[in-house]
Protein backbone atom coordinates (compact mmCIF):
# COMPACT_ATOMS: atom_id res chain seq x y z
CA UNK A 1 0.00 0.00 0.00
CA UNK A 2 2.79 2.41 0.92
CA UNK A 3 4.52 1.77 -2.41
CA UNK A 4 1.29 2.35 -4.34
CA UNK A 5 0.61 5.73 -2.72
CA UNK A 6 4.20 6.78 -1.94
CA UNK A 7 4.18 9.72 -4.38
CA UNK A 8 1.01 11.14 -2.87
CA UNK A 9 2.26 10.59 0.67
CA UNK A 10 5.53 12.32 -0.14
CA UNK A 11 3.67 15.24 -1.70
CA UNK A 12 1.54 15.57 1.44
CA UNK A 13 4.69 15.54 3.58
CA UNK A 14 6.13 18.32 1.41
CA UNK A 15 2.96 20.38 1.85
CA UNK A 16 3.21 19.78 5.60
CA UNK A 17 6.80 21.02 5.53
CA UNK A 18 5.68 24.21 3.79
CA UNK A 19 2.89 24.76 6.32
CA UNK A 20 5.30 24.34 9.25
CA UNK A 21 7.74 26.81 7.71
CA UNK A 22 5.20 29.37 6.45
CA UNK A 23 2.76 29.35 9.36
CA UNK A 24 3.97 32.52 11.08
CA UNK A 25 5.44 34.40 8.12
CA UNK A 26 2.18 36.31 7.37
CA UNK A 27 2.60 37.82 10.86
CA UNK A 28 6.12 39.07 10.01
CA UNK A 29 7.62 36.62 12.52
CA UNK A 30 11.09 37.00 11.07
CA UNK A 31 14.39 37.82 12.72
CA UNK A 32 15.67 40.89 10.88
CA UNK A 33 18.90 42.27 12.28
CA UNK A 34 22.06 43.80 10.83
CA UNK A 35 23.08 40.74 8.78
CA UNK A 36 19.65 40.47 7.17
CA UNK A 37 19.51 44.19 6.36
CA UNK A 38 23.03 44.12 4.93
CA UNK A 39 22.17 41.18 2.70
CA UNK A 40 18.94 42.86 1.58
CA UNK A 41 20.84 45.99 0.56
CA UNK A 42 23.41 43.93 -1.37
CA UNK A 43 20.71 41.87 -3.11
CA UNK A 44 19.00 45.05 -4.27
CA UNK A 45 22.32 46.45 -5.50
CA UNK A 46 22.75 43.29 -7.58
CA UNK A 47 19.26 43.79 -9.00
CA UNK A 48 20.28 47.33 -9.92
CA UNK A 49 23.18 45.96 -11.98
CA UNK A 50 26.00 46.17 -9.43
CA UNK A 51 27.18 42.56 -9.58
CA UNK A 52 29.19 41.16 -6.67
CA UNK A 53 31.91 38.57 -6.16
CA UNK A 54 32.54 39.21 -2.45
CA UNK A 55 30.24 37.40 -0.03
CA UNK A 56 29.33 38.19 3.59
CA UNK A 57 32.19 38.56 6.04
CA UNK A 58 32.92 35.84 8.57
CA UNK A 59 32.02 37.26 11.97
CA UNK A 60 35.05 38.00 14.12
CA UNK A 61 37.61 36.97 11.47
CA UNK A 62 39.01 39.96 9.53
CA UNK A 63 39.72 39.32 5.84
CA UNK A 64 37.69 36.11 5.76
CA UNK A 65 34.54 35.90 3.63
CA UNK A 66 31.83 33.42 2.77
CA UNK A 67 30.85 32.87 -0.85
CA UNK A 68 28.66 35.28 -2.79
CA UNK A 69 26.07 32.69 -3.88
CA UNK A 70 23.55 33.57 -1.17
CA UNK A 71 23.12 37.12 -2.48
CA UNK A 72 22.13 35.81 -5.90
CA UNK A 73 19.75 33.23 -4.41
CA UNK A 74 17.75 35.80 -2.44
CA UNK A 75 17.86 38.56 -5.08
CA UNK A 76 14.86 37.26 -7.13
CA UNK A 77 12.70 37.18 -3.99
CA UNK A 78 13.57 40.78 -3.17
CA UNK A 79 12.73 41.71 -6.76
CA UNK A 80 9.32 40.02 -6.63
CA UNK A 81 8.59 41.35 -3.16
CA UNK A 82 9.61 44.92 -3.81
CA UNK A 83 12.22 44.69 -1.07
CA UNK A 84 10.01 42.88 1.44
CA UNK A 85 12.13 40.43 3.50
CA UNK A 86 9.10 38.19 4.01
CA UNK A 87 9.20 37.28 0.32
CA UNK A 88 12.81 36.19 0.76
CA UNK A 89 11.77 34.10 3.76
CA UNK A 90 9.01 32.39 1.76
CA UNK A 91 11.50 31.66 -1.02
CA UNK A 92 14.25 30.29 1.23
CA UNK A 93 11.80 28.16 3.22
CA UNK A 94 10.41 26.72 -0.01
CA UNK A 95 13.94 25.71 -0.99
CA UNK A 96 14.48 24.21 2.46
CA UNK A 97 11.24 22.21 2.26
CA UNK A 98 12.45 20.59 -0.97
CA UNK A 99 15.05 18.73 1.12
CA UNK A 100 12.12 16.45 2.06
CA UNK A 101 12.47 14.76 -1.33
CA UNK A 102 16.23 14.27 -0.96
CA UNK A 103 15.81 12.84 2.54
CA UNK A 104 13.15 10.43 1.31
CA UNK A 105 15.22 9.30 -1.67
CA UNK A 106 18.48 8.88 0.25
CA UNK A 107 16.81 6.94 3.07
CA UNK A 108 15.00 4.68 0.60
CA UNK A 109 18.28 3.97 -1.20
CA UNK A 110 20.11 3.27 2.04
CA UNK A 111 17.63 0.82 3.57
CA UNK A 112 15.71 -0.35 0.52
CA UNK A 113 12.34 0.30 2.16
CA UNK A 114 9.78 3.08 1.82
CA UNK A 115 8.63 3.10 5.45
CA UNK A 116 11.88 4.44 6.98
CA UNK A 117 12.11 6.86 4.05
CA UNK A 118 8.61 8.18 4.78
CA UNK A 119 9.43 8.44 8.50
CA UNK A 120 12.63 10.38 7.76
CA UNK A 121 10.84 12.77 5.40
CA UNK A 122 8.09 13.32 7.98
CA UNK A 123 10.61 13.98 10.76
CA UNK A 124 12.41 16.53 8.59
CA UNK A 125 9.13 18.21 7.65
CA UNK A 126 8.21 18.60 11.32
CA UNK A 127 11.70 19.34 12.67
CA UNK A 128 11.91 22.47 14.78
CA UNK A 129 15.56 22.93 13.80
CA UNK A 130 14.77 22.57 10.09
CA UNK A 131 11.94 25.11 10.37
CA UNK A 132 14.32 27.57 12.02
CA UNK A 133 16.92 27.16 9.28
CA UNK A 134 14.20 27.48 6.65
CA UNK A 135 13.13 31.00 7.59
CA UNK A 136 16.50 32.27 8.81
CA UNK A 137 17.66 34.81 6.24
CA UNK A 138 21.36 34.09 6.40
CA UNK A 139 23.88 32.41 4.13
CA UNK A 140 24.62 29.40 6.43
CA UNK A 141 21.00 28.26 6.09
CA UNK A 142 21.75 27.04 2.56
CA UNK A 143 24.10 24.50 4.11
CA UNK A 144 21.15 22.26 4.97
CA UNK A 145 20.60 21.67 1.25
CA UNK A 146 24.19 21.33 0.14
CA UNK A 147 25.43 19.17 3.03
CA UNK A 148 22.56 16.74 2.39
CA UNK A 149 23.53 16.58 -1.28
CA UNK A 150 27.16 15.85 -0.33
CA UNK A 151 26.13 12.71 1.51
CA UNK A 152 23.59 11.70 -1.12
CA UNK A 153 26.31 11.73 -3.77
CA UNK A 154 28.86 10.10 -1.49
CA UNK A 155 26.58 7.21 -0.52
CA UNK A 156 25.50 6.57 -4.10
CA UNK A 157 29.16 6.54 -5.14
CA UNK A 158 29.97 3.95 -2.48
CA UNK A 159 27.13 1.72 -3.67
CA UNK A 160 27.27 2.14 -7.45
CA UNK A 161 30.71 3.63 -8.25
CA UNK A 162 29.25 5.88 -10.96
CA UNK A 163 31.54 8.80 -11.65
CA UNK A 164 28.67 11.28 -11.85
CA UNK A 165 28.02 10.85 -8.13
CA UNK A 166 31.56 12.04 -7.39
CA UNK A 167 30.81 15.17 -9.41
CA UNK A 168 27.74 15.71 -7.24
CA UNK A 169 29.92 15.38 -4.13
CA UNK A 170 32.43 17.92 -5.44
CA UNK A 171 29.76 20.39 -6.54
CA UNK A 172 27.73 20.11 -3.32
CA UNK A 173 30.86 20.39 -1.17
CA UNK A 174 31.93 23.54 -3.02
CA UNK A 175 28.47 25.07 -2.72
CA UNK A 176 28.35 24.24 0.99
CA UNK A 177 31.58 26.22 1.42
CA UNK A 178 30.00 29.02 -0.61
CA UNK A 179 27.19 29.11 1.94
CA UNK A 180 29.44 28.86 5.00
CA UNK A 181 33.21 28.43 4.88
CA UNK A 182 33.19 26.53 8.19
CA UNK A 183 31.41 23.66 6.43
CA UNK A 184 34.79 22.80 4.91
CA UNK A 185 35.11 20.30 7.77
CA UNK A 186 33.04 17.88 5.70
CA UNK A 187 36.26 17.29 3.78
CA UNK A 188 37.17 14.85 6.57
CA UNK A 189 34.34 12.31 6.06
CA UNK A 190 34.55 12.83 2.30
CA UNK A 191 38.26 12.00 2.42
CA UNK A 192 37.70 8.99 4.67
CA UNK A 193 35.08 7.44 2.40
CA UNK A 194 37.12 8.12 -0.72
CA UNK A 195 40.04 6.36 0.99
CA UNK A 196 37.69 3.50 1.84
CA UNK A 197 36.89 3.14 -1.88
CA UNK A 198 40.43 3.97 -3.03
CA UNK A 199 40.62 0.89 -5.27
CA UNK A 200 38.03 2.56 -7.47
CA UNK A 201 39.66 6.01 -7.41
CA UNK A 202 41.92 7.05 -10.27
CA UNK A 203 42.80 10.29 -12.03
CA UNK A 204 39.46 10.34 -13.82
CA UNK A 205 37.56 10.04 -10.54
CA UNK A 206 39.70 12.71 -8.86
CA UNK A 207 39.03 15.12 -11.72
CA UNK A 208 35.33 14.31 -11.51
CA UNK A 209 35.22 15.53 -7.93
CA UNK A 210 37.80 18.34 -8.12
CA UNK A 211 36.58 20.18 -11.22
CA UNK A 212 32.99 20.73 -9.99
CA UNK A 213 34.39 21.68 -6.59
CA UNK A 214 36.70 24.32 -8.08
CA UNK A 215 33.90 25.66 -10.27
CA UNK A 216 31.64 25.93 -7.22
CA UNK A 217 34.19 27.97 -5.25
CA UNK A 218 35.54 29.90 -8.25
CA UNK A 219 34.13 33.23 -7.06
CA UNK A 220 35.85 32.74 -3.70
CA UNK A 221 39.14 31.93 -5.41
CA UNK A 222 38.76 35.09 -7.51
CA UNK A 223 38.28 37.14 -4.34
CA UNK A 224 41.37 35.58 -2.78
CA UNK A 225 43.49 36.32 -5.84
CA UNK A 226 42.20 39.88 -6.05
CA UNK A 227 42.79 40.74 -2.39
CA UNK A 228 46.07 38.93 -1.83
CA UNK A 229 44.87 35.79 -0.04
CA UNK A 230 44.01 37.67 3.14
CA UNK A 231 41.88 34.78 4.36
CA UNK A 232 45.10 32.96 5.31
CA UNK A 233 45.67 35.53 8.03
CA UNK A 234 42.03 35.16 9.03
CA UNK A 235 42.46 31.40 9.46
CA UNK A 236 45.58 31.96 11.57
CA UNK A 237 43.66 34.39 13.76
CA UNK A 238 40.80 31.93 14.15
CA UNK A 239 43.20 29.21 15.30
CA UNK A 240 45.19 31.32 17.77
CA UNK A 241 42.39 33.42 19.26
CA UNK A 242 41.32 30.45 21.39
CA UNK A 243 44.42 31.11 23.52
CA UNK A 244 44.33 34.91 23.41
CA UNK A 245 42.20 35.48 26.51
CA UNK A 246 43.10 35.34 30.16
CA UNK A 247 41.33 32.01 30.56
CA UNK A 248 43.05 29.37 28.45
CA UNK A 249 40.93 26.70 26.82
CA UNK A 250 41.76 23.22 28.06
CA UNK A 251 41.25 19.84 26.39
CA UNK A 252 38.18 19.13 28.48
CA UNK A 253 36.61 22.40 27.35
CA UNK A 254 36.69 21.19 23.75
CA UNK A 255 34.96 17.96 24.72
CA UNK A 256 32.26 19.80 26.68
CA UNK A 257 31.65 22.22 23.79
CA UNK A 258 31.34 19.33 21.35
CA UNK A 259 28.95 17.32 23.52
CA UNK A 260 26.80 20.39 24.23
CA UNK A 261 26.60 21.29 20.57
CA UNK A 262 25.76 17.75 19.55
CA UNK A 263 23.14 17.60 22.31
CA UNK A 264 21.52 20.80 21.04
CA UNK A 265 21.23 19.37 17.54
CA UNK A 266 19.67 16.19 18.90
CA UNK A 267 17.25 18.16 21.06
CA UNK A 268 16.18 20.53 18.30
CA UNK A 269 15.09 17.52 16.25
CA UNK A 270 13.70 15.25 18.98
CA UNK A 271 12.47 17.16 22.04
CA UNK A 272 13.25 20.87 21.63
CA UNK A 273 11.62 21.99 24.90
CA UNK A 274 14.38 20.64 27.17
CA UNK A 275 17.84 20.51 25.60
CA UNK A 276 19.30 18.14 28.19
CA UNK A 277 16.46 15.62 27.82
CA UNK A 278 16.44 15.87 24.03
CA UNK A 279 20.21 15.48 24.00
CA UNK A 280 20.04 12.36 26.16
CA UNK A 281 17.39 10.90 23.87
CA UNK A 282 19.67 11.54 20.91
CA UNK A 283 22.65 9.96 22.64
CA UNK A 284 20.46 6.95 23.42
CA UNK A 285 19.51 6.53 19.76
CA UNK A 286 23.13 7.03 18.73
CA UNK A 287 24.38 4.48 21.27
CA UNK A 288 21.73 1.93 20.33
CA UNK A 289 22.68 2.14 16.66
CA UNK A 290 26.39 1.87 17.46
CA UNK A 291 25.77 -1.27 19.51
CA UNK A 292 23.95 -2.81 16.56
CA UNK A 293 27.23 -2.76 14.64
CA UNK A 294 28.47 -5.54 16.92
CA UNK A 295 25.56 -7.85 16.11
CA UNK A 296 26.44 -10.73 13.82
CA UNK A 297 24.42 -10.70 10.65
CA UNK A 298 23.52 -7.02 10.96
CA UNK A 299 23.05 -5.97 7.33
CA UNK A 300 23.19 -2.18 7.67
CA UNK A 301 26.81 -1.84 8.83
CA UNK A 302 27.88 0.43 5.97
CA UNK A 303 24.78 2.59 6.28
CA UNK A 304 25.10 3.12 10.03
CA UNK A 305 28.83 3.85 9.81
CA UNK A 306 28.11 6.27 6.98
CA UNK A 307 25.47 8.12 9.03
CA UNK A 308 27.77 8.21 12.05
CA UNK A 309 30.54 9.79 9.98
CA UNK A 310 28.03 12.42 8.85
CA UNK A 311 26.61 13.15 12.31
CA UNK A 312 29.91 13.17 14.20
CA UNK A 313 31.85 15.08 11.54
CA UNK A 314 31.71 18.48 13.21
CA UNK A 315 33.98 17.61 16.16
CA UNK A 316 36.69 20.15 15.32
CA UNK A 317 34.53 23.18 14.40
CA UNK A 318 32.10 22.55 17.27
CA UNK A 319 34.96 22.36 19.73
CA UNK A 320 36.48 25.59 18.40
CA UNK A 321 33.28 27.60 18.11
CA UNK A 322 31.20 25.93 20.80
CA UNK A 323 27.45 26.14 21.12
CA UNK A 324 27.59 29.91 20.52
CA UNK A 325 27.77 29.31 16.75
CA UNK A 326 24.95 26.82 16.14
CA UNK A 327 24.94 27.19 12.36
CA UNK A 328 28.22 25.30 11.94
CA UNK A 329 26.04 22.22 12.38
CA UNK A 330 23.90 23.02 9.33
CA UNK A 331 22.96 19.73 7.69
CA UNK A 332 24.09 17.55 10.60
CA UNK A 333 20.51 17.33 11.81
CA UNK A 334 19.48 15.73 8.50
CA UNK A 335 21.87 12.85 9.05
CA UNK A 336 20.57 12.43 12.59
CA UNK A 337 16.96 12.48 11.35
CA UNK A 338 17.73 9.61 8.96
CA UNK A 339 19.39 7.66 11.78
CA UNK A 340 16.36 8.33 14.01
CA UNK A 341 14.03 7.12 11.24
CA UNK A 342 16.06 3.91 11.03
CA UNK A 343 15.82 3.50 14.81
CA UNK A 344 12.03 3.99 14.79
CA UNK A 345 11.68 1.60 11.85
CA UNK A 346 13.66 -1.06 13.74
CA UNK A 347 11.45 -0.61 16.80
CA UNK A 348 8.33 -0.66 14.63
CA UNK A 349 9.25 -4.03 13.14
CA UNK A 350 9.35 -5.55 16.63
CA UNK A 351 6.60 -3.54 18.28
CA UNK A 352 4.35 -1.46 16.04
CA UNK A 353 2.62 0.27 18.95
CA UNK A 354 5.89 1.37 20.56
CA UNK A 355 7.35 2.55 17.25
CA UNK A 356 4.21 4.56 16.54
CA UNK A 357 4.27 6.12 20.02
CA UNK A 358 7.91 7.20 19.61
CA UNK A 359 7.18 8.75 16.22
CA UNK A 360 4.08 10.58 17.45
CA UNK A 361 5.94 11.82 20.54
CA UNK A 362 8.72 13.34 18.42
CA UNK A 363 6.27 14.89 15.96
CA UNK A 364 4.07 16.41 18.68
CA UNK A 365 7.11 17.80 20.51
CA UNK A 366 8.42 19.48 17.36
CA UNK A 367 5.03 20.79 16.23
CA UNK A 368 4.41 22.19 19.71
CA UNK A 369 7.77 23.96 19.74
CA UNK A 370 7.12 25.46 16.31
CA UNK A 371 3.74 26.75 17.52
CA UNK A 372 5.12 28.17 20.78
CA UNK A 373 8.30 29.71 19.33
CA UNK A 374 7.42 30.41 15.70
CA UNK A 375 6.03 33.87 16.40
CA UNK A 376 9.34 34.89 17.99
CA UNK A 377 11.48 34.55 14.87
CA UNK A 378 14.58 32.42 14.45
CA UNK A 379 15.54 32.22 18.12
CA UNK A 380 18.08 29.41 17.70
CA UNK A 381 20.37 31.73 15.76
CA UNK A 382 19.42 35.27 16.80
CA UNK A 383 21.62 37.21 19.21
CA UNK A 384 18.98 39.91 19.67
CA UNK A 385 16.10 37.48 19.95
CA UNK A 386 13.36 40.12 20.10
CA UNK A 387 14.49 41.97 16.97
CA UNK A 388 11.73 40.72 14.68
CA UNK A 389 10.28 42.36 11.61
CA UNK A 390 6.81 42.65 13.16
CA UNK A 391 8.09 44.68 16.11
CA UNK A 392 10.46 46.74 13.96
CA UNK A 393 7.68 47.77 11.59
CA UNK A 394 5.48 48.67 14.55
CA UNK A 395 8.30 50.90 15.83
CA UNK A 396 8.65 52.57 12.42
CA UNK A 397 4.88 53.13 12.28
CA UNK A 398 5.02 54.75 15.72
CA UNK A 399 7.53 57.38 14.59
CA UNK A 400 5.52 58.37 11.52
CA UNK A 401 2.19 58.39 13.33
CA UNK A 402 3.50 60.62 16.09
CA UNK A 403 5.23 62.91 13.59
CA UNK A 404 1.85 63.49 11.88
CA UNK A 405 3.28 63.94 8.37
CA UNK A 406 5.83 66.50 9.62
CA UNK A 407 9.61 66.16 9.21
CA UNK A 408 11.42 64.35 12.00
CA UNK A 409 14.82 62.88 12.78
CA UNK A 410 15.97 59.58 14.24
CA UNK A 411 18.99 58.18 16.03
CA UNK A 412 19.53 54.52 16.87
CA UNK A 413 21.41 52.38 19.35
CA UNK A 414 22.27 49.22 17.47
CA UNK A 415 24.31 46.07 17.26
CA UNK A 416 26.84 46.41 15.66
CA UNK A 417 27.36 49.62 17.58
CA UNK A 418 26.58 52.88 15.74
CA UNK A 419 25.71 51.13 12.46
CA UNK A 420 22.24 52.19 11.26
CA UNK A 421 21.99 49.70 8.36
CA UNK A 422 18.98 47.81 9.77
CA UNK A 423 16.83 50.88 10.41
CA UNK A 424 17.91 52.57 7.21
CA UNK A 425 16.63 49.57 5.27
CA UNK A 426 13.35 49.52 7.18
CA UNK A 427 12.72 53.22 6.59
CA UNK A 428 13.76 53.06 2.92
CA UNK A 429 11.75 49.96 2.03
CA UNK A 430 8.77 50.24 4.38
CA UNK A 431 8.51 53.71 5.87
CA UNK A 432 9.11 55.68 2.68
CA UNK A 433 6.72 53.53 0.63
CA UNK A 434 3.94 53.67 3.21
CA UNK A 435 4.20 57.29 4.38
CA UNK A 436 5.86 58.98 1.40
CA UNK A 437 8.99 60.43 2.99
CA UNK A 438 12.12 59.56 4.94
CA UNK A 439 13.25 60.85 8.33
CA UNK A 440 16.45 62.83 8.76
CA UNK A 441 19.44 61.31 10.48
CA UNK A 442 20.70 62.74 13.79
CA UNK A 443 23.41 60.30 14.81
CA UNK A 444 26.97 59.11 14.21
CA UNK A 445 28.48 59.41 10.73
CA UNK A 446 27.36 56.49 8.52
CA UNK A 447 29.86 56.99 5.68
CA UNK A 448 30.91 53.59 4.34
CA UNK A 449 27.92 51.79 5.85
CA UNK A 450 25.19 50.22 3.74
CA UNK A 451 22.09 52.41 3.81
CA UNK A 452 23.91 55.70 4.22
CA UNK A 453 21.18 57.69 2.47
CA UNK A 454 19.28 59.32 5.33
CA UNK A 455 20.05 63.02 5.02
CA UNK A 456 21.63 64.91 7.94
CA UNK A 457 19.06 66.85 9.89
CA UNK A 458 18.77 70.55 8.92
CA UNK A 459 18.21 73.31 11.50
CA UNK A 460 14.70 73.74 12.84
CA UNK A 461 13.63 70.08 13.04
CA UNK A 462 12.80 69.55 16.69
CA UNK A 463 10.78 66.32 16.50
CA UNK A 464 13.16 63.46 17.17
CA UNK A 465 13.00 59.74 17.97
CA UNK A 466 15.65 57.63 19.65
CA UNK A 467 15.31 53.92 18.81
CA UNK A 468 17.06 51.37 21.01
CA UNK A 469 17.39 47.78 19.85
CA UNK A 470 17.31 44.84 22.30
CA UNK A 471 20.45 45.20 24.39
CA UNK A 472 21.99 41.76 23.71
CA UNK A 473 25.34 42.35 22.05
CA UNK A 474 25.47 46.03 23.09
CA UNK A 475 27.96 46.77 25.91
CA UNK A 476 26.18 48.38 28.88
CA UNK A 477 28.73 51.20 28.96
CA UNK A 478 27.64 52.41 25.52
CA UNK A 479 23.98 52.34 26.47
CA UNK A 480 24.70 54.97 29.08
CA UNK A 481 26.79 56.97 26.62
CA UNK A 482 24.03 56.95 24.00
CA UNK A 483 21.33 58.06 26.43
CA UNK A 484 23.66 60.78 27.72
CA UNK A 485 24.20 62.08 24.19
CA UNK A 486 20.46 62.23 23.65
CA UNK A 487 19.87 64.01 26.96
CA UNK A 488 22.51 66.59 26.03
CA UNK A 489 20.46 67.80 23.05
CA UNK A 490 16.92 67.37 24.27
CA UNK A 491 14.46 65.76 26.61
CA UNK A 492 12.35 62.63 26.45
CA UNK A 493 8.63 63.37 26.16
CA UNK A 494 7.35 59.86 25.53
CA UNK A 495 8.34 56.22 25.39
CA UNK A 496 6.90 53.17 23.65
CA UNK A 497 8.02 49.56 23.92
CA UNK A 498 7.68 47.03 21.13
CA UNK A 499 8.90 43.96 22.92
CA UNK A 500 12.48 44.87 23.80
CA UNK A 501 12.67 47.59 21.13
CA UNK A 502 12.32 51.02 22.74
CA UNK A 503 11.22 54.15 20.89
CA UNK A 504 11.73 57.39 22.81
CA UNK A 505 9.96 60.51 21.58
CA UNK A 506 12.22 63.48 22.17
CA UNK A 507 12.06 67.24 21.93
CA UNK A 508 15.25 68.85 20.69
CA UNK A 509 16.29 71.83 22.80
CA UNK A 510 19.94 72.17 21.72
CA UNK A 511 20.94 71.79 18.05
Amino acid sequence: MLKKYSKYILLLIFVLALLVRWWYLPKNALTFAYDQARDAFVAREILAGDLKILGPSVSGVPGFYHGVLYYYVIAPAYLLGGGNPIFAAYWMSFINALVVFVVFYLTARMFGKLLPAAIAALLFAASYEASQYATWLSNPAMGVWFVTLIYLGLYLWLKEKKIGYLSLVGLAFGLSIQSNVSLAYHAVPIGLWLWYSRKDIGKKQLLAILLPFLIAISSMLAVEARFGFKSIEGVKLLLVQQESGEVKIRLGDYLVAYVNHMGNIFAHNLFPFISALGGLMGLGILGKCILKLKNKGFVWVLEIKFLLSWILSFLIPAAISGAKVPHIGAGIGVGFIILTAFFIWEVFQKNKALGTIILIFILVANFSKVVSEGSKGQTIFAIQKDLTLAKELAAVDKTYQEAQQKPFSINTLTSPLYINTTWSYLYNWYGSNKFGYLPYWRGRDQIGSLGDNLKPVPPGIDKHFFIMEPLEGIPALFVGYAIGEEDARGKAVGRANFGEIIVESRQITHE
